[in-house]
């Protein structure tokens, strides 16, 4: 167990209170049974990834990335706790200093051994601009020094008692130094840590196949001698071979399937409801964009029910960014402005009026490939050119492309999204100096409360400070859902001890409690 200190405990466990994380049946643990070992497991999920470097995927692939290296900790969905991993514990006592306390003995898969020296070289590696670690966001304010083999001492400019969160996704990878400084250019295609697996093979978009690394340090583990990960991108293509015993876990984020494959008795089905949504996001530094009658506009054109009746049947319509009963949503804080689509073109109206212009065009940078995605990127189309004067133009990219052009912010309004597991990602992606804020998003309210939500340790404070945020997100609707999400997994039945991880993209496996019945 990762002990903290009671403050750091009631902030980090508050701070995934709001997605009621757990999962259908044996939730975070391991199903009763004797686990036995050998034999393979062939999971598969929706995207390919760029990079195993672990500077890059501890962030943007936990699928592909833990299997490889694990993580420092873990959030246990159980006992809503973090616990330790790789590591042995992250305390503190005031929120701000910390000390990371790794095991004995522990070595990467390469001899090399995992020490605190090793934990400093990948972080300063994260830190480096040269890296472009989505991740030097987490280095922030952030200081660490070598106290001794196995500790790393940490300091903060500002009392954060959510850094654990660092510790389980974005500074979570170490990788062997020695074996990234062979690597030089090719880092990320020659993976080398001391998870649970080693990579055997990587064939860009089809799969990535790993075996059972057996200087793994947790005795016994893991169960499977081989793990295969393959890339399926169609949501009914993934469901057709779980059916077909092509694979023996689906990811998922779509209701329906979930209810499809619950009514078969077949198969057991983990959840994880995450904090925020995709949805239709505006570029708010944009010259036409960033006109607030314009975006109210929109916004008032928007129905996420047309879109979930069509494309995702089952799921309610979405009022405001999080979903109905979480802890931190109050309605009097705010809520998505209602659809009236007299009023968008009146505020239409009054935009062409005030800019002296008799029409205009907004582009929406979306997914192609993706058919599910696809589909609502033409309903959001239709459900703005009813407001009459504005052409919606869709630009449909790959996955890569969207994700770059959202990064250098070149789009007027685009596909985006916050999923995550933890309340925390909102400071990350909407506080005005955030590294992930692409909207260019800035309201006083939402940074002070954010700010608050990381140096309070009283549990009021930051349920308080978490209602405000996602008010003032409901009322602005930078980022405008249509779902409120659930990561799923479905799993044959001769899968055992699936222990349940949320991401930034749904729910993902820690692999190596996991074992085939005989």
């Amino acid at each position: 167990m990762a002990s903290r200190s009671a403050a750091a405990t009631v902030a980090a466990c508050l701070a995934v209170a709001s997605a009621g994380c757990g999962g259908s049946g044996a939730g975070d643990g391991a199903e009763s049974g004797t686990p036995t070992k050998g034999g393979k497991a062939t999971y598969a999920v929706n995207v390919e990834v760029t990079s195993l470097d672990p500077a890059v995927c501890a962030v943007q692939s936990f699928d592909r990335c833990a299997p490889i290296f694990g993580t420092l900790l873990r959030y246990d969905l159980d006992k809503k706790a973090f616990v330790g991993q790789m590591a042995e514990s992250f305390d503190t006592t005031d929120g701000k200093n910390w000390t990371l306390k790794l095991r004995s003995g522990v070595t990467f898969s390469d001899g090399t051994p995992f020490d605190a020296a090793a934990v400093a070289f990948n972080w300063d590696r994260v830190k480096d601009p040269k890296t472009l670690s989505p991740a030097a966001r987490n280095t922030q304010g952030m200081t660490w020094k070598v106290a001794d083999p196995q500790t790393v001492a940490v300091t903060l400019d500002k009392v954060n008692y959510q850094l654990p969160w660092a510790l389980v996704r974005g500074l979570s990878a170490i990788g062997s130094p020695a074996a990234i400084q062979k690597a030089g250019a090719d880092v990320a295609n020659s993976p080398v840590g001391a998870g649970p697996f080693v990579l055997k093979k990587w064939t860009r978009n089809s799969q990535i196949e790993y075996t059972r690394n057996p200087t793994y340090f947790e005795p016994g583990l893991p169960y499977l001698d081989a793990l295969t990960i393959k890339v399926i991108g169609a949501d009914d293509q993934r469901l057709n071979a779980l059916r077909g015993g092509e694979i023996d876990v689906d990811w998922s984020l779509l209701t329906k399937d979930a209810r499809t494959i619950e009514s078969t008795g077949d198969y057991q089905i983990y959840r994880v409801p995450l904090v925020g949504g995709t949805g239709l996001q505006f570029n708010l530094k944009d010259p036409v964009v960033k006109d607030e009658g314009l975006r109210k506009a929109m916004l008032m054109a928007f129905d996420s029910a047309q879109i979930n009746n069509a494309v995702y049947p089952g799921d309610q319509p979405v009022d405001q960014l999080l979903r109905p009963g979480a802890t931190e949503r109050d309605d009097a804080m705010g809520k998505f402005p209602d659809k009236n689509l007299a009023e968008a073109q009146r505020l239409f109206d009054d935009y062409l009026r005030r800019t002296g212009k008799t029409s205009e065009t907004v582009t929406f940078t979306c997914y192609a490939g993706l058919p599910a995605l696809e589909q609502v990127a033409q309903l959001i189309q239709s459900q703005m050119q009813q407001i009459k004067g504005l052409t919606f133009k869709l630009n449909a990219v790959d996955g890569a492309t969207l994700s770059s052009l959202s990064t250098k912010r070149e789009f007027q309004t685009i596909m985006g999204a916050t999923l995550s597991q933890e309340m925390d990602r909102l400071y990350d992606v909407f506080h005005t100096d955030a590294a992930l804020n692409v909207m260019g998003y800035s309201n006083p309210k939402v940074d002070t409360a954010l700010e608050l939500s990381r140096s309070s340790g009283k549990p009021e404070e930051v349920a308080a400070a978490y209602k405000e945020v996602v008010g003032e997100l409901s009322k602005d609707g930078p980022l405008r859902t249509w779902r409120y999400q659930t990561g799923h997994l479905y799993v044959s039945k001769k899968i055992k001890g699936i222990t349940v991880a949320g991401t930034n993209s749904g729910a993902g496996v820690y692999w190596q409690y996991a074992w085939r019945a005989s």
